[in-house]
């Protein structure tokens, strides 16, 4: 999670840092998406923006929480993910609030009328990972119990214990395959 959240902060400082000297307005993607400069004094998508200061407190506050989230829950792969962009994106545009005041946007989608920037997009894309991985858990925890079976197996054989492990093999094509080569049939 850490390398995720290292490289979402990068990515977004380095594109705010490219944007803050780019001028005007342009097509970056034609007919999808344009650069549009903007100053955000709000939160994402520049909601709130009347409530500056404690906006501020706020970000801080969900980013503090969502630190502590490692610790108190237990996450897959996909979910630390997902917490590294939310972490990396609200830090990003924290910095940038501590640092100037406000957060610079720079992204426009032309059917929506908002402005972001890629902090924004990280923190909405580790959203949507979060509840993904929130709907793949239970599939995640049977593939955990597989693989514990596994070992019990291979350990209870090589220390010739006794297993209570059901194991059922289904490869009657394999087993053709044995006999044929010598293989004494049960």
């Amino acid at each position: 999670m850490s390398f995720v959240i290292v490289l979402t902060l990068v990515l977004d400082q380095l594109t705010k840092k490219i944007a803050s000297a780019l001028h005007g307005t342009f097509y970056l993607v034609p007919g999808f998406l344009k650069f549009v400069k903007a100053t955000n004094r709000g939160i994402a998508l520049g909601l709130f923006s009347s409530l500056s200061e404690q906006v501020l407190w706020i970000i801080l506050l969900v980013v503090v929480a969502l630190s502590l989230f490692p610790y108190i829950f237990k996450f897959n792969r996909l979910e630390r993910i997902a917490m590294g962009f939310i972490l990396g994106g609200a830090l990003g545009n924290l910095l940038d609030r501590i640092r100037f005041g406000y957060v610079l946007d720079f992204l426009n989608l032309v059917f929506l009328p908002t402005i972001f920037n890629l902090a924004d997009v990280f923190i909405i894309v580790g959203g949507g990972l979060m509840i993904l991985g929130a709907f793949r858990g239970v599939s995640d925890e049977k593939l955990e119990s597989g693989k514990k079976g596994r070992r019990l197996e291979t350990r209870s054989v090589s220390e010739r214990e006794d297993s209570i492990v059901d194991i059922q093999v289904d490869d009657t094509e394999g087993d053709k395959g044995r006999k044929g080569e010598g293989q004494r049939p049960d």
